[in-house]
Formats: structure tokens, sequence, C-alpha cells
């Protein structure tokens, strides 16, 4: 066997060992002196600082990863994604929406995070994770800015929606005539309504 071999079974045996002892969240893995996301390695991540999000979101000090990735020119100390929750002490140990620009969406029983049902699951039809954040007073979109959006109204929908007070958006654009948040629902499996239209896949529909 080669140097060259050796070396590399060597440097793959030490990864997968420290791997086994890395805390593992949202396919981000935290070494004791690196980060993966899903088996890859992410340069430059600051293991000490390092916190993971949710929706495949997480930062350091000094950047903000979607996916492990980093997003250029978002501000890591300002960054929160839209829906996280924090645990209120005088709330009797019960979540509540976090303060600073989060929001919730509205859920029935047996549903998820993603509005997804147990029947959703067992017929493949389950809904996308959340991907809008707002940081610095800005609406994102899996990373990318969302042009138009009011970031003080902002509110996740459900599936691949969000809206606001002046307009309805799928997959971080603008949906034309629709409602905004006030009129505007989620009604699952990719469609959603203003009260007045309906749309499905973020394209407008005839009612039935």
């Amino acid at each position: 066997m080669s140097m060259k071999s050796r070396l590399f079974f060597a440097v793959a045996a030490f990864i997968i060992s420290m791997g086994c002892h890395a805390q593992t969240t949202d396919g981000y893995f935290v070494g004791k002196n690196f980060v993966l996301f899903n088996d890859s390695l992410i340069k430059d991540a600051d293991v000490s600082t390092f916190t993971v999000l949710s929706h495949g979101f997480a930062k350091d000090k000094s950047h903000v990863y979607k996916s492990g990735r980093i997003l250029e020119f978002v501000d890591p100390k300002t960054f929160s994604v839209i829906d996280s929750k924090e645990e209120n002490p005088s709330n009797n140990g019960k979540e509540v929406p976090d303060k600073q620009e989060s929001a919730v969406t509205e859920k029935t029983v047996g549903e998820d995070e993603d509005n997804n049902t147990l029947l959703d699951r067992l017929l493949g039809v389950d809904e996308v994770k959340n991907r809008y954040a707002i940081a610095d007073g800005k609406v994102t979109y899996d990373g990318k800015p969302v042009k138009h959006a009011d970031a003080a109204t902002f509110k996740y929908v459900g599936g691949e929606y969000g809206a606001d007070k002046h307009h309805a958006y799928y997959k971080g654009k603008v949906i034309s005539d629709a409602w905004g948040i006030n009129q505007f629902k989620y009604k699952g499996s990719g469609t959603a309504t203003d009260g007045v239209h309906y749309y499905s896949n973020g394209l407008p529909v005839d009612r039935d």
C-alpha cells in the first residue's frame, strides 16, 4: 500500500471516529474541533460558538449557514429563524413564540412543525420545512432576499408560502393579486387561499 493510500485511510478513520462522538442535529455534526454537514467539512466554522438553529440554518460568531453553506452579508449577531421558539420560565415551562422577529403558524391537532399530519407522511405528501428567515430587517427565502417583503409584518404561513400586510409569497416570490397576511391561509398539500383566490404551488386555480 502506498504512502498516499495509507494517509487517506488514516484521515478517513479519524473522521469516522470523531463523527461517532459528534452531536448530530438537523444534518450538522459538531465534533471536538470540526463541524460537518451531511458528512462534508464546513471550512472555517468556529466550533466553540457554533449553534444549530432549525430548518438547515446554523451560525457561529462570524457566519450564518444554510445547509452547511455560508450566507454572505448576513450578520450572525442579529440573525434568527422566523418560527424559532424559546422557553419562558414564567409560562410554566411551555414554549412561547420568540419575540425577536419570529412568527409561528397556527396548528391543528396531529400536525408537526411543517404542517404535516401523520396521514400526509403515510401518503408521501408531507410538506417541506420553512425556508424563510428574517435578519437585519430583511426577509430571505433559502438565503436569498425576498423582494418587496415587509419584515415587520412578515409571517410564515405554511409549505412554501409566506405573507406580510401587503402581499403573499410562494418560494420567496410575490403571488400576483393575492391578499396579505390577514386573509391569506395555508390549506396543506401546496394549496392556499386569500378568501377570494385559490392557489396550488403558488399558481392560481379555479375553485371547484
